[in-house]
């Protein structure tokens, strides 16, 4: 890992920067404006989670299409475009009056932030690592952890002392005055294109890169819908971020549930961040070794025991258990995941491929939060919806395992 990181520090410096950057589209840290925009709008639960879904759902229709465009156009040209777009989605909403504005500024930082620059981290270090995929995205996939760690006390810092709408202002100038410099520096004068070559020089890695065109390259998107075990894989990947992100989008409803102070739910977010590093790193040497088909169908297992955690036991201290478990999980099964479709379908179209899986993604973290507002509404007893997790999760285990089993064939 650290050899590939000297190597290539600058490729990796990018991936590692687009997934902590995904960050003011994330829910994690949109969750500490709402109760804020629900005081200024006049909101109840339902209505501001329905905005938020409604803008993520039309998120998910685009992001296909962003998929494609990525693997057509220059990889920092495409970057730096949509982190300009990911800060006008934040200066948008820093100056709404009202819920269309809303939509479009959520709308923007879901597709650009959630969508678009988790997609480019992924994409790029599974295109272009070959057989050190799983050690390339366990890296870059650290940013991930660096923005929960970063971005949660900043922005909660900042509303405490002046507001909501100057925090948007706040996470707008940082991707512009820090972000896109550091995309433009990392990525000039063609050094994508040179680190490419470079990697392709390398015999051995040109070798496993052999085989796996051999193996995978001619699977096209139309061939890969036409293949049960995406449909299977993609359930099992839905499982994660759809059940965090509602968990996540309600915390306070969850706190108030469990009788727990939010402050220390909050203060329990790093416990996922740290547990999520750990694994994210360690991991990739593993797929990188026994392949990710081997290690994605027991990911989930984590994530289940966390739910029964949490809905077994009353006492504060079971919140950093559960979000540990939370954090291993999300660690090993992006890390897996990302590395598991490159292994099956190849890299040529690798971009349309995730473009799609984050459709589908993006299209259950729009639905899970209403769908738990109305709960919610309803008096239903949050015992019952957790169980429902931890019984869907399972599930999500048993379809992966049974889709990994087969053997990896060629279009």
């Amino acid at each position: 890992m650290i050899k590939l990181f000297r190597s290539y520090p600058h490729l990796l410096l990018f991936g590692i920067l687009t997934a902590m950057f995904s960050g003011p589209g994330q829910t994690f840290l949109v969750s500490l404006f709402i109760p804020h925009m629900r005081e200024t709008f006049s909101m109840n639960q339902t209505e501001i989670a329905g905005v938020y879904s409604l803008a993520t759902l039309i998120s998910a229709a685009i992001l296909p299409f962003m998929g494609n465009l990525l693997d057509r156009f220059h990889l920092g040209k495409f970057t730096i475009g949509a982190g300009v777009l990911l800060a006008l989605g934040c200066f948008v909403l820093s100056l709404s009056p009202g819920w269309i504005f809303l939509i479009i500024g959520f709308l923007l930082i879901r597709n650009l932030g959630q969508g678009t620059l988790c997609m480019v981290s992924s994409t790029t270090m599974a295109r272009v690592f070959g057989s050190n995929r799983g050690k390339a995205i366990s890296i870059a996939n650290l940013g991930y952890p660096l923005g929960e760690s970063f971005f949660p006390i900043a922005v909660s810092t900042w509303i405490l002392y002046f507001n909501w709408r100057s925090g948007w202002v706040f996470l707008g100038v940082l991707v512009l005055l820090f972000f896109l410099p550091a995309v433009f520096f990392l990525l000039r004068k063609n050094r994508y294109e040179t680190t490419k070559k470079a990697l392709e020089k390398d015999e051995k890695v040109e070798a496993e890169i052999s085989q796996a065109l051999h193996e995978a390259v001619h699977w096209s998107l139309k061939d890969v819908l036409k293949d049960w075990r995406f449909y299977f894989l993609t359930t099992a990947a839905l499982v994660t971020p759809a059940f965090l992100t509602a968990l996540f989008f309600h915390q306070a409803a969850l706190a108030s549930w469990k009788g727990w102070n939010i402050q220390v739910v909050a203060s329990a977010f790093i416990a996922f961040a740290i547990s999520r590093a750990i694994f994210s790193f360690f991991i990739g040497p593993f797929i990188d070794k026994f392949s990710a088909r081997k290690i994605f169908p027991f990911s989930l297992i984590p994530l289940a025991l966390g739910l029964v955690f949490l809905v077994t036991n009353s006492s504060v201290f079971w919140v950093f258990i559960y979000l540990a478990s939370a954090g291993m999980t999300m660690g090993t099964s992006m890390n897996a995941g990302n590395a598991l479709f490159a292994e099956l379908y190849g890299t040529k179209k690798l971009g349309s491929i995730k473009g799609l899986l984050s459709f589908f993604i993006v299209f259950s973290t729009a639905a899970t939060p209403v769908v738990m507002g109305r709960f919610l509404d309803l008096k239903i007893n949050l015992d019952f919806v957790l169980w429902g997790m931890v019984l869907l999760t399972i599930f999500g285990v048993l379809l992966s395992w049974i889709a990994c089993q087969k053997k990896v064939v060629s279009r």
